[in-house]
């Protein structure tokens, strides 16, 4: 057999081997236990690589031209502002201040003349502006041994007025960083005045403006930067403004300056009035409330630390009816109806420490539970599972702290039992309005009431009645049951008869007199019997179903 033979043969069987793979594969394929090998042409391998290639180019680019920019106004900025101190160490005032309004002039020039060609440069160069006339206006005054202008009244509105200029060059250009920038000058003017009001009225200022271009723009990121300064603004004039080298410490006086905290918090509560849209999303509102809360609690929290510890049941009640009443509001006009839901329960917050400084403990704990049912009622009102989930966990939370650190209230306990009882029915009663699919949170009512049933019991009965409260309970309970039909409430009954037997054997038996110890154990026996009796007539019957 010749070469060219054996060549021809080799060849011939390696088709039919590739053939036979080819159908193995799509045999594979058809069964689903098998893959698509996709081989990629050249061309497509080349379209991949200049894809990698322009995305690194535009990585370059955009390094290259925004980068770069930024970084070089910001040098640029620094330099102009070290001249300008310098010419002031020199004993050139006049001059030092010339400089830096020229300057700013020739740097708005360039941005005139690049404003075309390279706009990004040019947008970057109108901060530079206005930073640099900022800057300029205010070491009139500020930050200078030997101050140009004494007094600071027109130093500061020269500086005003030049974050006028920047907020409204921010709304007509629909720019996020000029608005940014407008935010953070202003609370920095109102620190550099070292004024306690002006600083204030810079907070005020800050969260209406960021406010304001929420409702127009839908900037919620620009509303969460105003939040933060205006609130870090009110920081700093609790804390005495130690940035402009005072004492750091709470001050002595507060000057009423809870009346512009409470300004603030109220702008920045309209967040949950604004319109729904794409640009908007429902959790980016929860987070713009709940930041506005945790804001506004730690500075109501320093106030009445520092000035209202005795005497703080007003401001904090105000707050309280304040939040109830908008989550009213919010509940008919907003599109967000979590928020009427979180200024409800921040309301109803704030109305339990009222009632505190109120009443104080333990009897505070008579109205706290009684709120609780309340707040149920007004979670049916509103719809929302997520009121009753967290004041369930707040009503644990509050009987926990009680039994665990007060002496044991007649009133306390009963107010504590009923609550979980009509709570309990209140849920089964409105469940479709809660959507509420799981009976988990009606269960933990239902236990908080048994147990509480016989605690409030063995507190205010003489110790020779409680195994036969305990049996009569039991009673209460199975007519209960029967009444609505329910079987959680004969579960419940039988947890109280079995509870009174035992303790009955166990202690009564050794320590209640004669007569009582018949009594008790006679109408233990009774109930226990009728039990017995009711539950074998269900089985005859075929009942054992709910």
């Amino acid at each position: 057999m010749d070469d060219k033979h054996v060549y021809d043969e080799n060849k011939r069987l390696k088709k039919r081997v590739d053939a036979l793979e080819e159908r193995v594969n799509q045999l594979e394929i058809n069964l689903g236990i098998g893959s698509i090998d996709v081989q990629r042409s050249p061309e497509e391998e080349l379209a991949e690589q200049l894809q990698e290639i322009k995305q690194k180019v535009h990585l370059e680019s955009q390094v290259g031209e925004s980068g770069l920019a930024w970084l070089g106004n910001l040098v640029l900025f620094f330099g102009i502002a070290f001249l300008i101190q310098y010419f002031q160490k020199l004993g050139f005032d006049i001059f030092s201040i010339v400089f830096g309004y020229l300057s700013a002039a020739a740097v708005y020039t360039l941005t005139v003349f690049m404003r075309k060609a390279y706009p990004k440069m040019a947008s970057i160069f109108m901060i530079n502006t206005f930073l640099l006339l900022f800057f300029t206006s205010v070491k009139l005054h500020f930050f200078s041994e030997n101050p140009l202008m004494g007094g600071k009244s027109i130093v500061i509105g020269l500086a005003f007025m030049v974050i006028i200029l920047e907020a409204v060059f921010s709304i007509r250009q629909k720019s996020k960083i000029h608005s940014s920038i407008a935010i953070l000058l202003t609370v920095s003017l109102g620190a550099i005045s070292n004024i306690p009001y002006l600083l204030m009225i810079s907070t005020v200022f800050a969260a209406a403006y960021s406010v304001f271009l929420l409702f127009k723009f839908n900037w919620v990121k620009i509303l969460w930067l105003g939040v933060f300064a205006a609130y870090f603004g009110s920081f700093l004039f609790v804390f005495n403004n130690p940035f402009m080298g005072n004492q750091f410490h709470i001050v002595e006086n507060h000057n009423f300056g809870y009346y512009f905290v409470l300004l603030t918090a109220a702008l920045f509560s309209l967040v949950a009035m604004v319109k729904k849209s794409d640009d908007i999303s429902n959790g980016s509102i929860i987070v713009s409330v709940i930041l506005n809360g945790l804001g506004f609690s730690l500075l109501l929290l320093l106030y009445v630390l520092g000035f209202f510890k005795h005497d703080y049941v007003l401001l904090v009640g105000s707050v309280s009816v304040f939040c109830i009443l908008y989550s009213i509001l919010l509940k008919e006009k907003s599109d967000w109806k979590i928020s009427a839901s979180l200024f409800a329960l921040y309301g109803y917050v704030t109305l339990s420490i009222a009632m505190y400084g109120y009443y104080d403990f333990p009897k505070v704990y008579f109205l706290l539970s009684l709120q609780s049912l309340l707040v149920v009622s007004m979670a049916i009102w509103f719809r929302s599972k997520f009121i009753v989930v967290m004041n369930t966990l707040l009503y644990l939370s509050l009987l926990i702290f009680y039994v665990s650190t007060s002496d044991m209230l007649n009133g306390v306990n009963v107010s504590f039992t009923l609550v979980a009882i009509f709570t309990a029915r209140i849920l089964n009663w409105k469940k479709d309005m809660l959507t509420i699919k799981t009976e988990f949170l009606r269960n933990i009512y239902l236990v908080v009431a048994f147990v509480m049933v016989m605690l409030s019991l063995y507190n205010m009965l003489p110790s020779q009645f409680i195994s036969i409260s305990w049996a009569i309970a039991a009673v209460a309970y199975f007519v209960i049951s029967l009444l609505l039909k329910n079987v959680k409430y004969r579960y419940m009954a039988l947890g109280t008869l079995i509870t009174a037997i035992g303790y009955l054997f166990l202690i009564d038996l050794a320590r209640i007199e004669l007569v009582f110890r018949i009594l008790a154990l006679m109408l233990v026996a009774a109930v226990s019997i009728g039990v017995s009796i009711f539950y074998s007539k269900r089985k005859k019957s075929g009942l054992d179903r709910e």
